[in-house]
């Protein structure tokens, strides 16, 4: 009796202790692993003292681990930790996004994704539109939107490390990252804009009429339920601001979306050529011209 007691006492005592240490570790749980194996590396990983203990625990309470990468906290008891693996919380989020996405299409994905808040995303990166750097993310087990904006950056950062990017250049070439089809089609239209730019000539870009249209409306249709970049229909003057290319002269003042780095490169190292016009055909292809008048040859004869 003293010897079960005294046992109890001590199973007891080591699913309960707590370690005073804060930090969280990340452990991997694969699909098929005993709960020897999960044990074992609970305690390689410092979540657990006791191998025994835990794994008894678990098959005491009939508690089934979920595979998953979790990201844990090392001051839990071993009873707190079992719990969290059989329910599968705590797991390491991973968030995915697109090169072209403007800063609302981002907030909208945290808002659904991983239930943040929007409007504070959309707060704090004003100033952020083309530098949200398109691409996978890992966050933590507790994501807040500030580690999605620093992460995004410093990502960004990163990436033009060793470039001179300028503002303007973070425009254009959010402007080539909605016009252009294929990557290698990028620099001859970085080209043609510089063209017009040169001459003082309206760049003219559809995509840059469809933003302004985007910015006067998302809200009133609401975050998720708006459809953002789909074609302005009628004349595209007709949505007036300081981002429409068709009514104002030069670059819009910041960025319409996040480019890649192929878009950045393009404007970086732009393509030689005379061309102040270019569309794409039914076909797929790019077609260019040196005047209105072969432009509108184009329109006739491949669109």
């Amino acid at each position: 009796m003293l010897a079960v007691i005294g046992f109890l006492f001590y199973f007891r005592q080591q699913i309960n202790s707590v370690s005073s240490n804060k930090d969280k570790v990340e452990v991997i749980v694969s699909d098929g692993e005993s709960s020897l194996q999960i044990a074992q590396a609970m305690r390689e990983s410092g979540l657990i003292k006791s191998v025994w203990s835990f794994e008894l625990y678990l098959k005491f309470k009939k508690i089934s681990v979920k595979s998953g990468d979790y990201l844990m906290p090392v001051n839990l008891n071993e009873a707190q930790v079992a719990e969290i693996f059989g329910a599968g919380s705590h797991q390491i989020h991973r968030i995915t996004t697109k090169d072209g996405w403007r800063r609302e299409q981002v907030a909208a994905y945290l808002l659904k994704n991983l239930g943040l808040s929007s409007d504070e995303f959309l707060t704090k990166t004003i100033k952020l539109e083309g530098k949200l750097f398109p691409d996978t993310y890992k966050l933590s087990d507790e994501p807040t939107v500030d580690e999605v904006i620093e992460k995004m950056t410093e990502n960004y950062q990163a990436k033009v490390d060793g470039l001179s990017v300028t503002e303007g250049d973070l425009s254009l070439a959010s402007i080539i990252q909605k016009e252009a089809g294929p990557v290698e089609d990028m620099s001859q239209i970085a080209a043609v804009f510089n063209n017009r730019i040169k001459i003082g000539m309206k760049l003219q870009s559809d995509v840059t009429s469809i933003y302004q249209k985007d910015t006067d409306s998302w809200q009133s249709a609401g975050l998720l339920n708006y459809k953002f970049w789909q074609p302005a229909s009628g004349d595209t003057t007709k949505y007036p601001g300081p981002f429409n290319t068709y009514s104002q002269v030069g670059l819009p003042p910041t960025p319409i979306c996040t480019p890649s780095l192929d878009a950045i490169n393009a404007v970086l190292h732009p393509a030689t050529n005379n061309y102040l016009f270019f569309l794409y055909g039914e076909d797929g292809k790019i077609y260019f011209a040196k005047t209105q008048a072969e432009h509108q040859a184009n329109v006739n004869k491949y669109l």
